[in-house]
């Protein structure tokens, strides 16, 4: 690429290269001071330092850099860079021409072949075509005139007319070229910069008006070029009469007419606008240096030149600018991702300076604010149990400014617990796979139970029944175990749930507050992952129990069918269930109605989870969000006991 004469063909933008960074770097400067101050009034410096850990300013840095970047090259694109350099020739491409045919009968004379009528318009088209970038026009006349086709850009509008045009085209005789130049002026465009008018006769003006109707044009700014059709000889003019046979035209007195080519009337009316006059030719060629006379005008007055303008390369800039604000918006300024139960809400404005002891050791609590801040340090600690209680007290004192963030984190406390419970707890999948593989092997026991009663042998008897008392020892244990993991489900469940409901009241009081409507559909959604876990665990309880009350059915069968010498150890009751308890049975308390809710104390029963599922409305698919900034205070909220 060649890089000489590098030049700015608008350099009065350069100042917006040089004066915009510089007003955007002092915004920033002030922007980051701002924020410094806010996060001041907003938290104490310790815990600033901590809700703002994931935050880099090296990135905030770079945006910076690149929005800076971004003003500067916009600056020097405004201001059109050009290098390299075109040569431009500023020729005659596009004035407007006004053709002015003579259609009187004078112009069938045949001393120019076909006819002079024929061979002009076959000039005038070929000019057209070949010649002219303009707009073309063309008026017609004979004793009178008539525009035939204004001012277009359509060569091909032009050329249908122009073809159109024959000694009938205008009914009354005669050849009055004043008239003509006048219709002409008409046609023109008033504001163009040169006015050129091509009349293109055989000269004869039988007004005698052309030249003066050429001298007031010439004060229009109207030039006139003159073509003249046909030779100084001239020739009879001749017509058809209504047998459609030739005759020669003849005047009054009965002499024969003939038509000549007045070429003083033409040249004078071209030297009185400027012009220049040029026979047809047999050819027709005068058309073409009337063009090159025309191309000539242009140069002498210095409407045509030949310059070298610079290249104008500013799309290179722009692009730039587009990718370099592509980047900077598609760029972070965090770290990396934060886990979703490390953002809390920052803490509201403490009464007294931070302390430097360990984050958990503060001044007992008395207001609601001192017992939300206490929460919040507890939360970030995670001491989730103890930031349950501090923020159910926090809610106890109606106090409006500290109820939506202090619910949005006590649905944040609440589901930790939740989920910390279901990590220690048994795995629900374990419990599954160990129940489903103790219905699987009760089975064959089952149907050997029944085969030996069916036989009455007293060894398959024995062997059936001490078969059976193992696996009811297996389908017991696996029973345990599935219970134990719908208890773990379901302490779970209740955490979750609360926790949806303390998201639903900080939505419901703060409705700005967009992150803890998300959470209400993501903390759903985990909740429905567990409903479809109790779900399966319920019905395969179900199955273990009614699979081991089948087996010691069969198994008290056996034991009474086998003589007492040789019967096995234990009671009749022992082959029923060791527990006293059918899974149908098994009792359990729901929670009692409450917006936030205390400890619970009581395992779920499958019957209480069984309710607790029917009675949810689950639909959430968005990932958990946690809010990292403080809600707007409740407007116009009365107290509402959370």
């Amino acid at each position: 690429m060649n890089f000489a004469d590098f030049h700015f063909a608008e350099p009065r933008w350069l100042w917006l290269a040089a004066v915009a960074p510089v007003l955007l770097a002092l915004l920033h400067r002030h922007a980051a001071g701002a924020r410094r101050e806010q996060l001041a009034k907003m938290a104490s410096p310790h815990f600033v330092e901590q809700l703002t850990a994931s935050h880099s300013p090296a990135r905030r840095r770079l945006k910076e850099l690149l929005l800076l970047l971004a003003f500067t090259v916009a600056g020097l694109a405004l201001a059109r860079p050009q290098w390299g350099s075109t040569e431009r020739t500023n020729a005659f491409v596009g004035e407007d021409v006004v053709f002015v045919l003579d259609s009187s009968l004078s112009m069938t004379t045949t001393d120019v072949l076909p006819s002079r009528l024929q061979r002009a318009k076959f000039a005038m088209l070929d000019f057209v075509r070949k010649q002219s970038h303009g707009r073309v026009g063309l008026v017609a006349f004979a004793g009178s005139a008539f525009i035939q086709c204004p001012l277009t850009f359509d060569a091909d509008a032009f050329e249908e007319t122009l073809m159109g045009i024959d000694e009938t085209t205008i009914p009354i005789p005669g050849t009055d070229i004043g008239r003509a130049l006048n219709e002409a002026y008409r046609a023109m465009d008033k504001n163009a910069r040169r006015k050129m008018v091509v009349l293109v006769t055989d000269g004869e003006d039988l007004e005698k008006s052309g030249i003066t109707a050429a001298k007031r044009l010439a004060t229009n700014g109207v030039v006139v070029f003159t073509i003249g059709v046909g030779t100084p000889a001239g020739k009879e003019i001749q017509t058809r009469n209504t047998a459609g046979q030739p005759e020669l035209v003849h005047d009054a007195q009965g002499e024969i007419v003939r038509s000549q080519l007045d070429e003083t009337t033409l040249r004078e009316i071209a030297q009185a606008t400027g012009g220049s006059y040029f026979p047809l030719g047999m050819l027709g060629d005068g058309l073409l240096k009337a063009r090159s006379a025309m191309h000539a005008l242009d140069t002498a007055s210095g409407l045509r030149q030949s310059a070298k303008n610079g290249v104008d390369r500013f799309h290179w800039f722009v692009a730039a600018m587009l990718g370099l604000l592509v980047a900077e918006s598609l760029l972070g300024t965090r770290r990396k991702a934060i886990s979703a139960m490390a953002l809390v809400i920052p803490l509201l404005l403490l009464s007294q300076p931070a302390q430097a002891s360990p984050e958990t050791n503060f001044p007992p609590p008395a207001t609601a604010r001192d017992f939300y801040n206490a929460g919040t340090r507890l939360l970030a600690a995670n001491k989730f149990a103890e930031a349950e209680t501090l923020f159910q007290s926090a809610l106890a004192a109606q106090d409006e400014r500290v109820q939506p963030p202090a619910l949005f984190n006590l649905g944040h406390a609440r589901f930790a617990e939740g989920a910390e419970i279901l990590k220690k707890g048994p795995d629900a999948q374990k419990a599954s796979a160990r129940g489903g593989a103790a219905l699987a092997a009760a089975d064959p026991a089952i149907h050997t139970a029944e085969s030996a009663l069916a036989e009455n042998n007293l060894d398959k008897m024995m062997a059936a029944y001490l078969e059976g008392r193992g696996m009811q020892r297996e389908l017991r244990s696996a029973e345990k175990a599935v219970r134990a993991a719908m208890e773990t489900y379901g302490k779970t469940l209740q955490k979750w749930q609360r926790a949806a409901d303390d998201f639903k009241g900080a939505a419901e009081l703060n409705l700005a507050d967009t992150n803890a409507a998300r959470n209400v559909e993501n903390v759903e959604r985990r909740i429905a992952k567990l409903v479809d876990e109790l779900r399966r665990m319920q019905e395969m309880l179900g199955a273990l129990g009614k699979q081991k009350q089948d087996l010691g059915k069969l198994l008290g069968k056996l034991k009474g069918q086998i003589p007492a010498p040789d019967a096995p150890p234990g009671t009749t009751g022992d082959d029923g269930d060791e527990d006293g308890v059918q899974p149908d049975s098994l009792a359990g308390q729901q929670e009692g109605e409450s917006h936030a809710g205390d400890q619970m104390q009581v395992p779920l029963s499958p019957e209480a989870a069984g309710q607790i599922l029917d009675g949810l409305s689950l639909d959430g698919t968005r990932r958990l969000a946690m809010s990292d900034q403080q809600g707007a205070p409740p407007k116009d909220k009365k107290g509402r006991n959370w």
